[in-house]
């Protein structure tokens, strides 16, 4: 037991479970959390193991508090309802406090550079593993739009982050020029989704990037990244008949957006009317918001009234296609403030990290990261499903971990 539980082993597995975690997550159908999962049993063990050595900090209490914030502010809808599916993607984050307990009391004391390692290279791999499957799937198969082994839009999400990871691991990267490979085939993965929130997302966590790296970058590396970042979806327009289709439709939209016509306008034009019912939710009941039943029958009310159209109605549950109008429909004040703490504290802790220590490189990464997760979620509710909250959230975990390494492994002047 005790072998089971030596250091040695435990940072083996980690090591190869975020390499795991990044290489199935887009690459592959094998769910990721699948992975997070087993992690979570073994750290429950090496907790055990090394109970009486650990010690949980006040930092170590934020943290998990904003790990279980996503659960408990769903424990008021669901004792009103009680469905699995409110609980379900908070449940996953919490999983993850074992495995940020584990992860500080392991690493700490260890350099971090293997675990730098195995992270550029799941990133490399399931990137351009993802790439690959997308080019399949367009190119061979004649797809009109890439899904890999998930949806379409998550696929643009996840490829999207993956991409921007390969991104900020470049600098003091070991497989510097792999990892840029990667960031292009993420890129191009992105692009044939033709999912246009994480498109869209793309130059702006660009420009961030550049900004949190101008230390170290030239007038001529910025000039190259933009102009490749703009290349890329010009060439896409010039070369792929269905980027030039989703053009021509997202033009199509905003013109019947700008008549009035929202009933034409599909999909942008059927966001609005998500964003307008669920605003409708949340005044019913802004505490807590409404249940999915009691959010379907209001939508009910609200075409009778005029004030959506029948489209809505074809809706499960009344997604609202964004988490913040989601969170706040169903969920309502308590999970938006419970909204601001896993995804706003972690961006403004990397940011003050990263002003107070520039030369870290783990705050840019996680801040990158975590923009990108904010932006995605604008147009859909990228950390409702389950797998997107688990590696969220792991994710965040171990980005904090390095990055809080790398402050206790500077020398004490």
């Amino acid at each position: 037991m005790n072998n089971l539980y030596s250091r040695h082993w435990a940072l083996a597995l980690n090591q190869w479970s975020l390499l795991l975690v990044l290489v199935l997550l887009i690459a592959t159908p094998v769910r990721s959390h699948a992975v997070v999962a087993v992690l979570m049993l073994y750290a429950i063990g090496y907790l055990v193991a090394y109970r009486r050595s650990l010690t949980v900090t006040r930092f170590d209490w934020v943290v998990i508090g904003l790990l279980g914030a996503f659960l408990l502010s769903r424990l008021p809808i669901y004792y009103l309802d009680p469905e699995s599916r409110y609980l379900a993607p908070g449940a996953h984050m919490v999983a993850l406090v074992p495995i940020y307990l584990m992860l500080r009391h392991l690493v700490y004391p260890v350099d971090v550079r293997q675990l730098r390692q195995f992270m550029e290279l799941g990133v490399i791999i399931g990137s351009i593993g993802a790439f690959a499957v997308a080019l399949v799937q367009t190119q061979w198969l004649g797809h009109y739009r890439a899904d890999g082994f998930l949806f379409s839009i998550n696929l643009g999400y996840l490829s999207c982050a993956m991409g921007f990871l390969a991104v900020c691991l470049i600098r003091d990267g070991r497989y510097r020029r792999w990892l840029l490979a990667a960031a292009v085939a993420a890129g191009i993965t992105c692009l044939l989704t033709l999912a246009r929130g994480a498109i869209l997302a793309m130059p702006l966590l660009l420009v961030l990037s550049l900004a949190l790296n101008i230390d170290r970058l030239g007038k001529r590396v910025v000039a190259g990244a933009i102009a490749a970042m703009l290349a890329l979806p010009l060439i896409g327009y010039a070369m792929l008949p269905a980027v030039q289709e989703r053009v021509d439709y997202t033009v199509n939209e905003v013109t019947n957006l700008a008549d009035g016509n929202i009933e034409a306008a599909v999909s942008s034009g059927g966001r609005l009317q998500l964003w307008t019912a669920a605003s409708h939710a949340f005044l019913e009941r802004p505490l807590i918001g409404l249940g999915y039943d009691e959010r379907e029958s209001l939508n009910a009310e609200l075409v009778e009234q005029g004030v959506i159209t029948e489209w809505v109605l074809g809706v499960s549950r009344g997604h609202a296609h964004s988490q913040y109008m989601e969170v706040a429909a169903t969920g309502g004040v308590l999970g938006l403030l419970a909204l601001f703490g896993y995804l706003v504290m972690p961006a403004i802790f990397h940011w003050r990290l990263h002003r107070r220590e520039p030369d870290n490189p783990w705050p840019q990464v996680a801040l990158v990261f975590t923009a990108g997760f904010a932006l995605y979620n604008l147009t859909e509710a990228a950390i409702h499903h389950e797998m997107m909250a688990t590696f969220y959230a792991y994710m965040q975990v171990m980005l904090l971990v390095m990055a809080r390494q790398h402050m206790a492994s500077k020398p004490v002047h």
